[in-house]
C-alpha cells in the first residue's frame, strides 16, 4: 500500500478511504497544511490586481466605503491595481497562513464535535483528517479556478457551484454569499471526504459522522456570510 505523499493525493481523490485509513494511522496533518499555505500564498499574489479593485468595486456603496471621500477610495483603487511588491507579498503569505490557521480550527472544532458524538479519535487524528480533506476545497478548486480567473479577469464570475447557475448574481447581494459558501460543489465533495475520515479515524457510524462534520461546517460557514452580508 502506497503511503507516500503522492500516493495520499491519489487515494485522495481516487480511494478516499484508503487514503483516510492512512490519515488514521498517521496523521502527518502538517503535509498537506504546508500545501494548503503555498497554493493559497501563490493565488494571492497572482490574483491581486484582479481581486483587489474587484473587492473595492463590490463595496463602493457598503456602509464601511460610503464613510470615505472619492478622492481617498479611487488612491486605494489605484493602488490596488498596481500593488507594491512588499505589500503584495505580506498580503499572499497573510492568506496563506490565515487559511492554514483556519483549517487547523476548524479540525479541532469537528474533533471536538466527533468525540461528543462518541468517537474514539484524538485531535491529532482530527486535525490529519481535516487537513487532507481540505485540499479538495482550498487545492484541487484553486487550481481550477486560477486560470479561469485570469481568463474572465475576475474573481466573483468564477464559481464552482450553485452561485453560478444563477445567471446575472450580484457579487454582494445575500444570495450570492450563501450560494457561494453553502452551495459550492468541491466544498460538498470534500465535506463527504471528511464524514468517510471521522468513520475511519472515530470509529464513527455514517449518521453520527455526517452530523460531526455538517453541523459545525453549516454554523462556522455562518460567521462570515452573515458579516459580509451585514457589511456589504
Amino acid at each position: 500500500m502506497n503511503d507516500s505523499f503522492l500516493g495520499r493525493l491519489s487515494d485522495l481523490l481516487a480511494k478516499p478511504g484508503r487514503c483516510m485509513a492512512n490519515v488514521a494511522e498517521n496523521p502527518r496533518w502538517w503535509q498537506p497544511g504546508l500545501l494548503i499555505f503555498v497554493t493559497m500564498a501563490v493565488f494571492t499574489w497572482l490574483v491581486a490586481p484582479i481581486s483587489g479593485p474587484e473587492q473595492l468595486e463590490m463595496m463602493r456603496d457598503s456602509r464601511i466605503m460610503q464613510m470615505m471621500s472619492e478622492a481617498d477610495w479611487q488612491a486605494q483603487y489605484d493602488q490596488a491595481l498596481d500593488p507594491p511588491p512588499l505589500q503584495r507579498a505580506l498580503s499572499s503569505l497573510g492568506a496563506g497562513f490565515t487559511t492554514w490557521i483556519m483549517v487547523l480550527i476548524f479540525g479541532f472544532i469537528l474533533g471536538f464535535f466527533a468525540r461528543m458524538g462518541g468517537g474514539q479519535g484524538t485531535f491529532k487524528q482530527a486535525l490529519g483528517v481535516v487537513s487532507w480533506g481540505a485540499l479538495i476545497p482550498f487545492v484541487l478548486a484553486t487550481f481550477i479556478k486560477m486560470p479561469l480567473v485570469m481568463i474572465t479577469g475576475s474573481i466573483f464570475q468564477v464559481n464552482l457551484g450553485l452561485a453560478a447557475l444563477v445567471p446575472g448574481i450580484e457579487p454582494s447581494s445575500a444570495l450570492f454569499q450563501i450560494l457561494s459558501t453553502y452551495g459550492d460543489f468541491l466544498s460538498w465533495w470534500g465535506l463527504a471526504v471528511l464524514v468517510i475520515g471521522f468513520q475511519k479515524a472515530f470509529g464513527m457510524g455514517r449518521n453520527g459522522a455526517l452530523v460531526s462534520v455538517l453541523l459545525p461546517w453549516a454554523l462556522c460557514s455562518a460567521i462570515p456570510v452573515g458579516l459580509a452580508i451585514l457589511f456589504t
